[in-house]
């Protein structure tokens, strides 16, 4: 019985490229953030990625809480327990208000002073990207005036 080997040639490469198949990658990011030269402490740093030609991103944002010293590590803000950013490009927000929601509550209340300017959060003007390698030196020094 002669059989061509092409049936089993487009199962093999199938099966391959199964395995070649990638999710979005992330990589470590840590930095500072100041406040007119100052470190800035418990503001909230969020990386949003921003969407490609498609209009998907292709991963989730990442969010980090500054110490005493204004220094971050961003974790991503997801259904998995990563460390890190999307690969890519972000706009990123800084803020020293918190949300909160009340258990079995879907109202979510803002509390604390805002202690950054609004260019840097609400109307951002940051943006951050976030290379293969990750980086140590996501540093923002913001100004208040």
């Amino acid at each position: 019985m002669n059989r061509s080997p092409l049936p089993f040639l487009f199962l093999a490469t199938g099966v391959l490229g199964l395995g070649c198949a990638r999710g979005p990658e992330y990589a470590p990011v840590s930095g500072r953030v100041t406040l007119d030269g100052q470190p800035l402490s418990g503001a909230a740093v969020v990386f949003q990625p921003v969407a490609g030609a498609g209009g998907d991103p292709g991963g989730y944002g990442s969010t980090g809480k500054t110490d005493a010293d204004g220094r971050y590590t961003l974790r991503v803000a997801g259904p998995t327990d990563l460390a890190g950013g999307l690969v890519g490009q972000h706009r990123v927000s800084v803020t020293t208000r918190t949300a909160e929601s009340p258990p079995g509550s879907d109202e979510i209340a803002v509390k604390g002073a805002e202690r950054v300017p609004a260019r840097y959060n609400r109307q951002t003007e940051l943006t951050f990207t976030v290379p293969p390698a990750g980086t140590t030196a996501a540093d923002f020094d913001l100004k208040s005036k």
